[in-house]
């Protein structure tokens, strides 16, 4: 305990002296509160947890580094795909386009561009799965697309994608009935 408050309570003279500890804890404590140079030093850690921190608490340089590496813990990909800028998401989406189980999970966490680079994987799941994240635009092109009747897993991947299409259309609904309510408002107060 002493060791992770020094941590937290410290500077670059504690981070130093306890970046490399044995204890687990004190290392996850270097990885959220530590400087860059430090955080670097931890990318090849062999604890996931501590690599998952990196990637939460780290500067993007730090998440670069992990996926530079080839982590290939889910965990500190998923917190990459979380905390990372736009350009590193967009590096992630090309680090695990070979893994589509990977990009499943990581779907709802990537920007537009990301998404838009998704549907043109060569899997029709993963882009149906990029197309319930994305757009109604995106929706539609991925449901204009050519598919396999016989393959079930896409048939019901379909239906969740008319599902995410008629929410967004609910949505724009709602929005649309609200700004035609405030007119009518604005114009009574005319």
């Amino acid at each position: 305990m002493e060791k992770t408050a020094a941590v937290f309570h410290g500077g670059e003279l504690e981070w130093a002296a306890l970046y490399n500890d044995d204890d687990i804890a004190v290392r996850g404590a270097v990885a959220c509160r530590a400087s860059e140079e430090y955080q670097l030093k931890l990318v090849n850690d062999p604890v996931p947890a501590v690599r998952k921190m990196l990637a939460q608490y780290g500067t993007d340089k730090v998440r670069l580094a992990l996926l530079e590496r080839g982590d290939p813990d889910e965990d500190v990909l998923i917190n990459i795909a979380k905390y990372g800028s736009l350009a590193i998401r967009n590096r992630l989406v090309e680090t695990v386009w070979i893994k589509p189980e990977l990009l499943f999970k990581l779907g709802r966490f990537l920007p537009p561009s990301g998404i838009e680079k998704l549907l043109t994987h060569p899997q029709i799941d993963v882009r149906i799965m990029a197309a319930v994240h994305g757009t109604r635009d995106q929706c539609r092109r991925v449901l204009a697309m050519p598919y396999s009747r016989h393959d079930i897993t896409v048939v019901f991947m379909r239906d969740s994608l008319i599902e995410r299409m008629e929410e967004l259309d609910a949505v724009a609904k709602a929005i649309n009935f609200g700004k035609t309510k405030s007119r009518k408002f604005e114009n009574m107060e005319l």
